[in-house]
């Protein structure tokens, strides 16, 4: 039950099993850093999910990653490599608290002292150094550089972090340990869902770009608002549905990958109505965040099927339905289920508020 709650009504309950409620008001990286605070708990709840497989790690990418997280922890004993990478995460391209490689790369003083030190552990040319950190970065798509929190707290010019790196392939939500190295190569491993005490450097793959480091589209609409009048009059049985507020009980993310890219489709079943989607929940970023609407979603003269996730990036490599109907979202398998639900036409005929709950998120619609 939402806290917020005062009013309730049993009409979800009788139809779904699931509570509805009128809504009070409410008020409501990668290289990264971060401090210490609670451990992330709880599981979604994959509500009507279809079935699917995790995919293998990427032997070739972790293996670039860890290579570089050593040239990086030994590369930011300098300040002037701390201050730059400092600065390019502070300019948040993509609303989270990172920067790309490619951003850093044009800063001469990090390509350079990557190379400084990757030619002194491998004992090799300046020359093939350079070679060998572009090769590595290479085989790791949409490399970035964040910071996942307390990114203020962090004085470039005092503090040598370490250096860690997230895994690609893995399940973000159970993953227990992430492997940091300090500037001597010494490893340690760090509780992946706790964050540490002190500022900590993660490499790992942006999730709100291409591989082109364009940012991914956040919007997608193709139903268009009900005019009112004659036109409305004609289309009687045909009822906005909006979203009206959103609570994240449970991101499903680690502190090693920054703010979640929480997403959502909206789908007419039936109909040709609704057909929503959208990663851009503004403040929907963490434990415990609320998001006010409302927001139109389209109109529908049909059932409408919900669906929530939180999406990692990376490739297709299934597409999202619920119970046999497909949502025609690519889904990539270290994304995150939270839950759907197929709520009835009726439901949306204005003034109910209804809400539909899972363990890591509840939302009310209208």
């Amino acid at each position: 039950m939402s806290p917020w709650s005062k009013k309730y009504t049993n009409r979800n309950a009788q139809r779904h099993g699931r509570r509805s409620s009128r809504i009070a008001g409410v008020g409501g990286v990668v290289l990264a850093l971060a401090l210490v605070s609670a451990p992330i708990s709880g599981t979604a709840a994959f509500a009507g999910s279809e079935a699917r497989e995790v995919a293998s790690p990427g032997d070739e990418i972790n293996r670039s990653l860890d290579a570089l997280a050593k040239s990086f922890a030994r590369s930011v004993d300098d300040p002037q490599v701390r201050q730059s990478i400092h600065d390019a995460v502070a300019e948040r391209f993509d609303g989270d608290t990172n920067a790309l490689w490619k951003t850093l790369a044009n800063e001469s003083g990090v390509r350079g002292a990557l190379s400084v030190s990757y030619s002194k552990e491998e004992a090799v040319s300046t020359r093939d150094a350079q070679e060998a950190i572009d090769d590595l970065v290479s085989n790791i798509p949409r490399l970035q550089v964040a910071v996942p929190a307390n990114f203020e707290s962090w004085d470039p010019a005092a503090f040598t972090p370490l250096v860690a790196y997230m895994p690609a392939g893995v399940d973000d939500t159970t993953l227990k340990t992430v492997t940091a190295y300090d500037s001597a190569g010494n490893a340690t491993e760090l509780d992946a869902q706790v964050p540490p005490k002190v500022p900590v450097i993660v490499l790992g793959q942006n999730e709100r770009t291409d591989d082109e480091g364009q940012l991914l589209q956040t919007q997608v609409r193709s139903a268009t608002k009900t005019p009112a009048g004659a036109a409305a009059a004609a289309a009687a049985a045909s009822y906005e549905v909006r979203m009206v507020q959103v609570f994240l009980k449970d991101n499903k993310e680690p502190w090693t990958s920054g703010t979640a890219e929480i997403a959502m489709k909206a789908k007419s079943r039936g109909c040709s109505g609704t057909n929503y989607s959208d990663t851009n929940w503004s403040g929907l970023n963490s434990n415990l965040d609320i998001w006010g609407g409302p927001r139109y979603l389209g109109n529908t003269t049909c059932d409408v099927v919900f669906y929530w996730w939180e999406d990692d990036g990376g490739s297709f490599d299934f597409t999202l339905g619920y119970n046999g109907f497909g949502l025609g979202v690519q889904m990539d398998n270290s994304d995150d289920l939270i839950g759907g639900i197929q709520l009835p036409h009726s439901y949306f005929n204005g003034g109910t508020n209804d809400l539909s709950e899972w363990s890591a998120l509840a939302m009310w619609t209208d």
